[in-house]
Formats: structure tokens, C-alpha cells, sequence
């Protein structure tokens, strides 16, 4: 019976276990360095619906995780899930698989032909039932699809589409709460006697032995030693991992991106100002291409507050680039190799990205414009002091305001990204597998070479299933054998 040390419980790391474990061959250990939040009563709003909820957890994140966006600005929160669940158990629970252009892209750029889009489409058309759109909209919501008819945009497109225009969200949730990878496949794997669910474990680095991977040296200093390790521990503790197990590929650690957001904050007219806790507060998606690439820019709107603002504010809205030229870096910080590693995130450092992040803010303005947002609108503006949103007609005001306020999505990818064996950047083949390792492979958001114009939990989701059953299938053909020293933990 081959023993799998899957590291990582999060929205690839709760699929693979869930699905190596559906064969009684395989003795899968699942190893999170979080909690497991799921009884605790200070955790409920991990349940919830509504996306500000989730963000009130404040043991669901590492708080110790610092980031820098521009380079230009100060290190400031990185929010990571780091629980049973990952970061979909805090997202924003919004579903989309992104367009065929972004994976084409993989294919044609990097000769990933398993990852072209006829490939990919399948998956993500098996993922699509589980998913929920519903017509239920916020005040924001409704302005943003009457707006975008104003503008001339479609205001029904089914955006699991490529198509541009507004149109209603899908999410990994129904009205009983959140749907993502713990809930749809981890729990109900829970039972399996070959299944061990170990939280609050966290992996220091792997086990090396003449380019063989053995198991893994926990943080704890102690050993677990496995005839497989599949790496999903996300796009900024996987490269740390493979960095601190002394590994010197080039690429690990760099190629990170993020969409880049830029946020103007609302205040409502009193009629819309009470924020229903029941809903979620992000519904609908204006999808709009810019003069550079199709579907690249991303309005969302919020109906509510992340932070006490003066004056107040009541909803928000974000414009995102979401296909991205720039690329930040993951490294161990020199100082502490232990804990939590240096991002730097390096967003908007192309021109490109900084003109289309220009149009996608222009685009904002054009809908604050409209009739249907000025019926709902009192005060728009950009900061927390309320400067008006007027102020960035001057450039040097945009350009100050973008350093120090632009803000993440929160969906690094790249960070060990997949390519072949002659591509000095890649880290894994297709199939997960380290260059030049053997028993060790890689399932999560670090292999996506270039972040897709999409929330990146579902893409996640679907490099997981797949992966997953590539590497199940290799394990009924591949003899397995690993050689545990004397004395060492099993």
C-alpha cells in the first residue's frame, strides 16, 4: 500500500487527497499547517455566505504574512487561508473558469498541449454543477448591470463564457453556505479508513535522498517518511518548501502573479445603505476587454465595508487587470528561513499592465456616470479621507494613490510553474512531476503559469482533479518502495 503525504489542505490539497483516497490502495495522510476550524463556535462566519463574514475569522489567516504590491509601498497583510480548507474557506467564493485564451496561452507559449483549452473544457464543464448563480442581487449589483446597458454593454452574458458584458456570478455556494473543495470533497472522504486528516502539521522542507524524495521534515523537527508527497501548499508556502529542501532550481519562487485591483469606495444614498449579512455581497461581474487583450478587465461590486472610512462608505467598487505581463518573486526571508517567506508582488511594473489598469479605473468612472449609478451614489471616493474620486484627473495624484493603494485579489499563481524540461523557468513537467525529482510532485496554484481572468479557485479546482488522476493511475502501474532509516517515524 503506497503511503501519500499530501501537504496542504486547501482547494487543490482537499481534492487530491479526497480523490487518491477513493482507492484502497493508497494510504493518504493530508497534513495542513492551520487549524481545523470546523467545530469552533469563533468560526462561523467561515459559513457564511456573505464574504465580509469570512474575512471576521482572524485565526483562519496567518497574520504573519506580509506582501508588498508595487515595490513602491509598504509591506501590508497577504491574506492566505491557513486553515482545513485554505483560502476557500475565506474567499469571496466567486466561480469562473476563466477564458480559452488564457489557457491556449499555456499551450502555445510554453508547448503545454495537455493544458490547451479542448483539454481543459471538459473539467470544467463536470465542475459546473456544482456551482449556483442566482438572480438575487445588491443595490450595487443592480446599478452595476443597469450601467453597464447604458454603456452599451450586453447586461445578461453567462459568464462562465468568454463573452464580454455584466452578468450574474457563479458561486461555490448555495443558500445553506460555502460549497468550495472541504466541503464538496474532503469531508465526505473523512470516513475512509485510509484517510488521516492531521491539522495544525506544518512541513518544514522535504526529505532528499539521491534525487529522490523520501517524505518530509515537519516544523516540528520530527520525520514522515512516504513513498509519494504531493506539494499543495499554495504559491507561496510550496516554493518556500522546495526552497528550504535546498533546491536551486531558477525558477522556484519567481513568475508570481496576482490580479492587481484598484478600489473607489461608495456612499450610498439611506436607502441603500443597510447591508443584508444573510446574502453575499459580490453577485454580478462587468467583463470588459481593453485595447490590449480580450476579457482583461473585471468590475466587481460590494455591497458593504471592509474598513471604518470618514466619510463612510457603504460599497465598493473594484476594477481588476486580469490578465497580467508582470511577474513578482517568493523567497526565504534570510533572517527567519522558517517563517513566513518575502513577497514582493511587483504588480503594474509593465506599461502594459499600467494602461490597462488606467482604462479598467476609466471604466469605473464611466459607470459611476450612468444614471443608474447616480440614483444610487451620494459620494464617491478613493481613500479612507474621502478624497474624490475627481482628484485622479491629476496624474501625479492617480500615480501616488495606485503605490499606495492598490490592493490584490489574492490569487498568486506561478510561483513553480509547470513547463518542459528545457524551459529554465519551469519547475514541474505537465503532470506535476519536480524536474529532476522523482516521488515528489506538485498540485496546486504555483504550476499555473500565467494567472487566468478568472477568480482562481475553480482553475485551481480543475488542475487538482486532473492532476489527481493522472498521479492516482502512475501509482497503479509504478512500483513504489521507500526506504525508511532506522529508528524514523512512519
Amino acid at each position: 500500500m503506497p503511503k501519500i503525504l499530501v501537504v496542504g489542505a486547501g482547494s487543490a490539497g482537499c481534492v487530491v487527497a479526497a480523490r487518491l483516497s477513493e482507492h484502497d490502495a493508497n494510504d493518504v495522510w493530508l497534513l495542513e499547517s492551520g487549524p481545523d476550524l470546523d467545530a469552533d463556535p469563533a468560526a462561523r462566519g467561515l459559513a457564511s455566505v456573505n464574504w465580509i463574514d469570512a474575512l471576521g475569522v482572524t485565526g483562519a489567516f496567518d497574520a504573519r504574512l506580509l506582501a508588498t504590491r508595487t515595490g513602491r509601498d509598504e509591506q501590508r497583510s497577504y491574506r492566505r487561508g491557513r486553515l482545513v480548507g485554505g483560502s476557500a474557506s475565506v474567499n469571496a467564493m466567486l466561480a469562473l473558469p476563466g477564458l480559452p485564451s488564457d489557457y491556449d496561452r499555456w499551450a502555445d507559449e510554453l508547448g503545454l498541449d495537455d493544458w490547451a483549452w479542448e483539454r481543459v473544457a471538459p473539467t470544467f464543464e463536470q465542475l459546473r454543477p456544482q456551482l449556483v448563480a442566482t438572480e438575487d442581487r445588491t443595490p450595487v449589483d443592480a446599478a452595476l448591470m443597469q450601467a453597464a446597458a447604458e454603456l452599451g454593454f450586453s447586461s445578461d452574458v453567462d459568464t462562465y463564457t468568454p463573452a464580454d458584458g455584466g452578468g450574474t456570478l457563479y458561486r461555490n455556494a448555495d443558500e445553506t453556505g460555502r460549497r468550495s473543495s472541504r466541503e464538496v470533497y474532503l469531508e465526505p472522504a473523512l470516513d475512509r479508513p485510509n484517510l488521516t486528516l492531521r491539522a495544525d502539521t506544518g512541513v518544514d522542507r522535504l526529505l532528499v535522498e539521491d534525487d529522490v524524495v523520501t517524505g518530509v521534515v515537519l516544523t516540528d523537527g520530527s520525520s514522515l517518511h512516504a513513498d509519494q508527497v504531493v506539494l499543495c501548499a499554495g504559491a507561496i508556502e510550496t516554493p518556500a518548501i522546495l526552497l528550504r529542501s535546498g533546491l536551486t532550481h531558477p525558477g522556484i519562487g519567481t513568475g508570481l502573479q496576482d490580479h492587481p485591483a484598484a478600489s473607489i469606495l461608495l456612499r450610498l444614498k439611506p436607502e441603500a445603505r443597510t447591508v443584508d449579512m444573510s446574502a453575499p455581497c459580490i453577485n454580478a461581474v462587468l467583463r470588459v476587454s481593453s485595447t490590449h487583450a480580450p476579457g482583461d478587465i473585471h468590475v466587481l461590486p460590494m455591497h458593504g465595508a471592509l474598513a471604518a472610512t470618514t466619510p463612510e462608505h457603504h460599497a465598493v467598487l473594484m476594477a481588476a487587470v486580469m490578465t497580467v505581463t508582470s511577474t513578482g518573486v517568493v523567497r526565504l526571508d534570510p533572517d527567519d528561513p522558517s517563517g513566513p517567506p518575502v513577497v514582493e508582488e511587483r504588480m503594474l511594473a509593465t506599461d502594459r499592465d499600467r494602461d490597462v489598469m488606467r482604462q479598467a479605473v476609466a471604466t469605473v468612472r464611466d459607470l459611476l456616470a450612468t444614471t443608474a449609478f447616480q440614483d444610487l451614489v451620494e459620494e464617491a471616493f478613493i481613500d479612507g479621507t474621502g478624497t474624490p474620486v475627481s482628484a485622479l484627473d491629476d496624474e501625479q495624484v492617480y500615480q501616488t494613490w495606485l503605490d499606495q493603494a492598490l490592493g490584490d485579489y489574492f490569487h498568486v499563481v506561478g510561483t513553480a510553474r509547470m513547463g518542459r524540461a528545457d524551459d529554465p523557468a519551469a519547475v514541474v513537467d505537465q503532470a506535476g512531476r519536480v524536474h529532476g525529482l522523482r516521488g515528489v510532485r506538485v498540485i496546486d496554484c504555483s504550476i499555473i503559469p500565467f494567472v487566468p481572468a478568472a477568480n482562481t479557485h475553480l482553475p485551481v479546482v480543475m488542475v487538482a482533479e486532473r492532476l489527481s488522476a493522472t498521479l492516482a493511475t502512475d501509482l497503479t502501474t509504478t512500483p513504489t518502495h521507500v526506504s525508511r532509516p532506522e529508528g524514523a517515524s512512519a
